[in-house]
């Protein structure tokens, strides 16, 4: 069910649109490559004539991006050095992901595959009919361009990332154009993500409702991106207009970032936003301890468990830890008095709820935090080490509390060890926010990261299971689903090398 969501203060209020399940069915999914337009009694004629339509049909958009990103972690936080994978059971294809050795039957993979170019069969749905109805108000046009632009992006990002080139659509299409379309190179699909992110800032307003992308969005986005194809001038250029032009700040506690009382905060650039038990997600249930926590979830599944290595990465001084990692917890069904269980698991995420498995958290996607540390490296790579270190410290006053552990630029004598300063932080503040594989594979360091790693630590034993990784460089992409390649006419979708 897709749920419009709106904020006021601290009350959510949502609406039902009757509309929406017509438009949606135009736009659901199908089980052929890239979701081509399925059967429908509905045709655009009928289905796109108001501008309310559109709106409706954007709505879409983004929840094919709020069905998919809870289990984003499953591909870019399992394949990393922060979390390995458990509960085999009710997750297939996580051991292949953890050990790095990922067939392209693996079933994580086509799920995101086809999840994600489903909110690309959807923006493209927008942008084809945008220009039927003739009762936009000012500016509604232009919005609702940027946000199938901005979503399109982003969608494309997640994909180039992942899979290196991939089929590059840019309108809606039909199952048998689809089995002919081949592979667009990784340069291509860049030159898409950036065009279209351009025209985002060009058309996005200023602010928009809660959930809903705006310029600030489009600008931190794209000066992302520009960070992956190494253009750390134009990146810069971006993050700078992005602080002179918007009033976004640091929160002061780390953890108002994940409470749903502080969700929208100064820090929030673009969040998903969800409903707690109408239109939630599962991400603190999937991570949750087994026995589930006393007072705040009644069960959890524990399936992306923090590493040893993440946990002892930590300061125990460091603000951030005791939001990302729990070490000892009560179960549930415990009382106040008991004694607590050695048991780590990743709390970000974990916020009181009432049904376990549908949490009313917004997960960030862009936050200052985030951006704050790219433009470290932005300016690092434009000749400004000074200036790049003073941005990794503010990220460490805010989690220390004080200058105290500030870096100096001792600390950074060459891009090594810089890079090591950059990873670091980037690691501790984004922990299970889908950033380090991305990381290591952007910067080349996953072939000597990932080697071995410590997983679950024994209290008793006080060793770590070793868990082995063996990256190789050609793992920097993950095969490209075999389900796809089934379905393209013969030779058409090449598979990524050495899968």
């Amino acid at each position: 069910m897709l749920i419009k969501k709106f904020k006021d203060m601290n009350k959510k209020e949502f609406y039902l649109i009757g509309l929406l399940s017509m438009v949606l069915s135009l736009v659901s999914c199908h089980d052929e490559l890239l979701y081509p337009v399925p059967e429908s009694i509905l045709t655009t004629s009928n289905a796109f004539n108001t501008a309310d339509d559109i709106d409706l049909t954007v709505v879409g958009v983004y929840n094919s991006l709020q069905s998919r990103l809870p289990t984003d972690y499953e591909l870019m936080e399992i394949a990393s050095d922060n979390m390995y994978g458990a509960y085999f059971a009710t997750a297939p294809g996580i051991t292949e992901i953890q050990a790095l050795n990922v067939s392209p039957e693996n079933p994580k993979l086509n799920t995101f595959w086809q999840s994600t170019y489903n909110g690309i069969f959807r923006a493209n749905t927008v942008l084809a009919n945008v220009d039927n109805p003739d009762n936009y108000a000012d500016g509604q046009k232009d919005q609702f361009i940027g946000e199938a632009k901005f979503l399109r992006a982003k969608f494309y990002f997640d994909l180039v990332r992942i899979f290196g080139g991939v089929p590059k659509v840019t309108s809606p299409i039909s199952v048998s154009e689809s089995r002919e379309l081949a592979r667009s190179s990784e340069t291509d699909i860049y030159m898409l993500i950036v065009e279209d992110l351009q025209d985002a800032v060009a058309k996005l307003p200023r602010t928009m409702i809660s959930g809903r992308a705006s310029k600030g969005a489009a600008i931190a986005l794209l000066g992302k991106v520009y960070i992956y194809l190494k253009e750390y001038d134009n990146a810069k250029m971006y993050f700078e207009q992005l602080f002179s032009d918007f009033n976004y700040s640091l929160v002061a506690n780390f953890g108002d970032l994940f409470r749903e009382a502080t969700e929208e905060n100064s820090e929030s650039i673009f969040s998903v936003t969800y409903v707690a038990g109408t239109n939630g997600h599962n991400l603190a249930y999937a991570l949750a301890a087994q026995g589930g926590v006393y007072q705040v979830i009644a069960s959890g599944m524990r399936v992306g468990r923090p590493t040893w290595d993440l946990h002892k990465a930590y300061d125990k001084e460091d603000s951030r830890f005791a939001q990302t990692i729990t070490e000892r917890y009560l179960s549930y069904q415990e009382k106040p008095g008991d004694n607590p269980t050695w048991y780590p698991f990743f709390s970000k995420w974990l916020t009181p709820v009432e049904i376990f498995n549908s949490s009313g958290l917004d997960i960030p996607v862009l936050r200052l935090g985030d951006v704050i540390l790219l433009y470290a490296e932005a300016l690092y790579y434009s000749g400004q080490s000074q200036e790049a270190l003073g941005q990794i410290n503010l990220i460490r006053e805010r989690a220390f509390g004080d200058n105290s552990h500030n870096y100096t630029l001792a600390d950074i004598p060459n891009e090594e060890a810089f890079l090591d300063v950059l990873l670091l932080e980037r690691r501790l503040e984004l922990a299970v926010e889908n950033s380090r594989w991305f990381d290591l594979v952007r910067t080349g360091r996953f072939t000597t990261t990932l080697t071995t790693i410590e997983g679950e630590y024994n209290l008793s034993t006080g060793s770590a299971l070793i868990i082995n990784k063996n990256a190789q460089p050609y793992m920097r992409y993950f095969p490209i689903p075999y389900e796809q390649i089934q379905l393209s006419a013969n030779n058409v979708m090449e598979q990524n090398d050495g899968y």
